[in-house]
């Protein structure tokens, strides 16, 4: 059950809220006393203990729903019970109920079977599944059986109004498929049976007779032996057809000479014409095979401006003369225009194209369609039906015989063409929209620019419409510079008004598409354009229309289906280049600010909380527990099962996230502090190397914006992750004065979670700055807040940190303890943190001597770290087991380990660089490969000079300067 108010869906609430809905939608706006409500929506065996109570309550929810749309109260009190006063024309169901009758009334008011079956038609595309799908009340229940009764009835009508039309190509198979959903119903079967006679098949219409007696006989074998034999009315037309009964059969239709050939309004060849080659062989094979069984029908769709109608002209006309000897019919159908071509008006102009007189052109659209079909059996025609709106128009147009081919153009996917051949038409590849440019430019002029040639054909979306306007301008000014129009159009405020000449526009063409939308497709088209990224997956399309998912994509396809939208992966969408700037363009034009704005947020809310959700996940932190400010969010978010789908999700959003925190800080609507949050998940839950630059300068971004807004938290995280960064980028000193600043702006009393993680961040960066007492205080001060705030995972993290420190200033014991603690708390997960202490552990082990146990904890690390995608930690592991293995003297396998690593670490940064190239120098050194170790450790010298790292770079001076090449024990 679904409700609209002014074109916007109205949310009814609970299942049971419903029940009690379509009760008093089916008294058709009489009053439903309450004792018949609740029989109406309970089985007495599961009816709650105060249902009277139940139903007001259901009643009060429905109002106060219906209250958000409309002032006036459509549900009234009246007596014990209630009525819902709303237009018989606003259900569906009233409609669907009415149609028989009206129908009836038309033929008895002297109308035609076509304008009854009109009716019928009309009655039957409402049914579009199960009515009350999910409602399982009694009410509920016969109101299933009811409609299906009435369905059984309209359809049993329509296909008698067939018959009497004439409609034989179709009547046979369509019979037979209703017969086998109601193999009981005769009249269904009289049908059948005189479809088959009328088609020549006399011996299997009197089948079905048998047929049915047989069913009969078996099948109702419990009802009386009066009903379970054929009716007067299929026994009687037994008889006339096993005598060959003249009277059944249609008069023969008046065949008018056709011309030798039609078509002289067909449309010339586009001059010029160039590319397609694929596309050309493809359409032409489908044109020209054939099918003995039914009309061949093709479909070319594609966006506006693609070249549809070029190409199917251009096909057609290459076919020849004796492809269809008996002439070719065109139909400009004006599927863009907000007023689509009539198919019955479109029926008038063929029957004229096929010499009828206007006098004799039928008014009745039965009858017009039967002199149509009666002029193409046995001829052999192509229709070229252009620019169709949808696959309802185009039905009434395609011949009833096979000997007829139609090919139909559309900037919609004919779907509903039963046996169509489709072919969807892409934009152009780069080297054949470079050669329709030479053919209108001239060759010289677009090889003498062959850069601006590309950026110019790309500029154009490889549209051809867009080509062609662009190539005509600059051929109408011989000697103007290619790049002068690439600079043109490289501004997209005005690359639209760019792309136009004479009567031919893209924004035009975009435009007709656009008219044709309703208000809610049109609306998702302009807010779709909102964020610049290079698509969007349907959860966050959903959360940008504040919709949900099963109706944002009903919307989405709508919009992929009419070629304004495309979807080359499942359920992700993207816009064509220019169709995205027409968009937008509708998108200032139409939506106020405050309007985008608030999608906009939807989506941020909706990306934050999921990006939260992946971060606790890649953590195996529990809920809540890594959220550094409060920010409390609407939407739940997706979830994650394991880590790496968590990694995945963020991987895949990165863009997109990355687009939410530029428009935040360019955007006064959208809170800032949400933006800090998500550039910290983007450094947490995908953490590496490969995403890092853009973490930096989208939390400097926000730091500053923040700082202009006066906005201490938002600026204080943003700090903060902006110098986890740094530091992660080798930049420590800034790193330090980042999160120092970031330390200061918080309140320490509402931010402690931020301020442990700040902590935290300031243990390690001292560390590397030479000042290990400083970073043993800072480790200490975050376990302590971590532990008062009840974060374990966060905990286990800072004390591997701490361990490691208290290792290096030789308190092995309590380096030992806090490390084992570290990993207890953390667990055994496939997380990111723990995958982290094992890696902490590892360090301890070393450094506590314990060399083979170290390997054993990094080996581990190494594979969840892999597992994961997490290079830089891959690369730090790999590093930590090549040391391992130099100081047990497996010179050769550390340096197979080193140089496995070495390439990784280079794109990470110049610690974990410096390190491999200090153990494989060494290494290499003590396995007599001197020239390649001295380079390596010289190679080492550089970058930690360049680090600041005095006591590593003293260590290295002096294996260079001894050549002693001996192990020793790395930071």
């Amino acid at each position: 059950m679904r409700a609209w108010y002014d074109g916007t869906p109205v949310d009814l609430g609970q299942s049971r809220s419903h029940e009690v809905l379509a009760v008093l939608l089916a008294a058709a706006g009489r009053a439903v006393a309450l004792p018949l409500l609740v029989e109406g929506v309970w089985d007495e065996a599961d009816r709650p203990s105060r249902p009277e109570h139940s139903v007001r309550t259901h009643v009060w929810r429905l109002r106060r729903a219906l209250a958000r749309h409309t002032a006036e109260p459509l549900i009234v009190t009246v007596g014990d019970g209630y009525a819902l006063r709303v237009p018989a024309r606003a259900v569906d169901t009233w409609a669907f109920e009415r149609a028989l009758a009206r129908a009836g009334e038309i033929r008895a008011a002297g109308g035609t079977a076509g304008q009854a079956r009109d009716v019928l038609d009309g009655a039957l595309e409402l049914w579009t599944g199960e009515p009350l799908a999910g409602l399982h009340g009694p009410h509920a229940r016969a109101l299933r059986t009811r409609c299906d009764r009435m369905r059984q009835s309209l359809l049993e009508a329509r296909i008698e109004l067939d018959a009497e039309l004439g409609d034989r190509h179709r009547l046979v198979a369509e019979a037979g498929a209703l017969v086998m959903e109601y193999p009981a119903s005769q009249r269904l079967r009289a049908v059948q049976m005189l479809a088959l006679y009328r088609a020549g098949r006399q011996a299997e219409a009197l089948g079905v007779y048998e047929d049915t007696r047989r069913y009969l006989g078996t099948e109702l074998r419990h009802l009386p032996p009066a009903e379970r034999a054929p009716g007067a009315e299929l026994t009687a037309l037994h008889r006339r057809i096993l005598a060959s009964d003249p009277t059944l059969r249609l008069p023969e239709p008046d065949h008018r000479q056709l011309p030798p050939t039609v078509g002289g309004v067909f449309p010339s060849p586009v001059a010029g014409f160039t590319g397609r080659d694929e596309q050309l062989r493809e359409l032409t094979g489908m044109l020209t095979r054939p099918d003995a069984s039914a009309v061949v029908v093709s479909a070319v769709n594609g966006m506006a401006g693609i070249g549809k109608t070029t190409l199917a002209v251009h096909t057609v006309h290459g076919l020849g003369a004796d492809a269809f000897p008996d002439g070719r019919l065109y139909a400009d159908l004006r599927g863009a225009d907000p007023d689509p071509a009539d198919p019955h008006t479109v029926l008038a102009e063929l029957l004229r194209q096929l010499g009828t007189a206007d006098e004799d052109v039928p008014e009745d659209a039965g009858e017009r369609t039967a002199l149509y079909r009666s002029l193409l059996a046995d001829r052999r025609v192509l229709l070229l039906l252009d620019n169709a709106a949808s696959s309802e128009q185009l039905r009434p147009l395609i011949p009833g015989t096979a000997h007829c081919t139609v090919l139909a153009t559309s900037r919609a996917w004919l779907t509903g063409l039963a046996g169509a051949r489709h072919l969807r038409l892409d934009v152009m590849p780069q080297a054949e929209a470079l050669d329709l440019l030479r053919r209108t430019v001239g060759r010289r002029a677009v090889d003498a620019e062959p850069e601006a040639a590309t950026a110019l054909v790309a500029a154009c979306g490889y549209l051809p419409l867009a080509l062609r306007i662009v190539a005509s301008r600059l051929a109408a000014e011989p000697g103007r510079p290619l790049a002068d129009m690439v600079r043109r159009l490289a501004d997209e405020r005005g690359r639209l008004a760019e792309l136009r000449t004479g009567d031919a526009a893209v924004d035009a063409a975009f435009e007709l598409s656009y008219a044709t939308l309703g208000a809610e497709q049109a609306r998702a088209f302009r807010l779709l354009s909102a964020l610049d990224v290079p698509d969007l997956a349907l959860p966050s399309a959903a959360a940008l229309l504040g919709l949900g998912v099963e109706e944002a994509e009903e919307l989405l396809e709508s919009l992929v289906e009419r070629n304004l939208l495309e979807s080359h992966r499942l359920d992700r969408y993207h816009f064509h280049d220019l169709v995205r700037v027409f968009a937008r363009a509708r998108n200032a034009r139409e939506d106020s600010p405050a309007t985008t704005s608030r999608a906009v947020a939807g989506l941020l809310d909706f990306c934050l909380a999921t990006a939260r959700n992946a971060d606790v996940v890649a953590h195996s932190a529990e809920p809540g527990e890594r959220t550094l400010i409060d920010a409390p969010l609407d939407s739940p978010g997706l979830g994650f099962a394991t880590a790496r789908e968590a990694a995945d999700w963020m991987r895949e959003e990165a863009a997109l996230q990355r687009a939410l925190v530029d428009r935040a800080c360019a955007d006064d609507g959208l809170p800032l502090a949400r933006a800090a949050d998500l550039v910290d998940r983007l450094n947490t839950a995908l953490f590496g190397m490969a995403h890092l630059a853009a973490v930096t300068e989208q939390a400097r971004q926000v730091a500053e914006v923040a700082a202009r807004r006066r906005d201490r938290r938002s600026e204080a995280l943003a700090r903060y992750v902006l110098g986890n960064a740094l530091w992660h980028a080798s930049a420590f000193t800034e790193a330090g004065t980042q999160l120092r600043r970031g330390l200061e702006l918080c309140d320490h009393d509402a931010d402690l979670p931020l301020c442990a993680w700040i902590r935290l961040m300031l243990c390690a960066q001292v560390r590397v700055c030479g000042r290990p007492e400083d970073a043993v205080v800072h480790g200490e001060a975050s376990v302590r807040l971590f532990r008062s705030l009840g974060e374990t995972t966060a905990e286990g993290t800072a004390l591997g940190e701490l361990a490691f420190n208290y290792a290096r200033q030789g308190r092995l014991a309590e380096a030992r303890a806090a490390a084992e603690r570290g990993v207890g708390l953390l667990g055994d997960r496939e997380s990111l943190s723990t995958a982290v202490g094992l890696y902490y552990m590892a360090r301890v082990l070393r450094l506590c001597g314990e060399r083979d146990e170290a390997l054993r904890w990094a080996d581990e690390g190494l594979a969840l770290f892999r597992s994961l995608h997490v290079t830089s930690f891959e690369a730090a592991s790999g590093g930590l087991i090549a040391e391992i293995h130099a100081e047990e003297g497996r010179y050769a396998l550390a340096a197979r380990v080193a140089e496995t690593f070495l390439p990784p670490a280079r794109k990470i940064g110049a610690i974990l660089e410096s390190g491999l190239l200090r153990t494989l120098g060494v290494s290499l050194g003590r396995l007599g490969q001197r020239a390649r170790a001295e380079a390596c450790l010289r190679s080492a010298l550089k970058l930690f000079e360049g680090l600041r790292f005095e006591e590593d770079a003293e260590q290295v001076r002096g294996l260079l300067d001894e050549r002693a090449l001996v192990p020793f024990i790395a930071r």
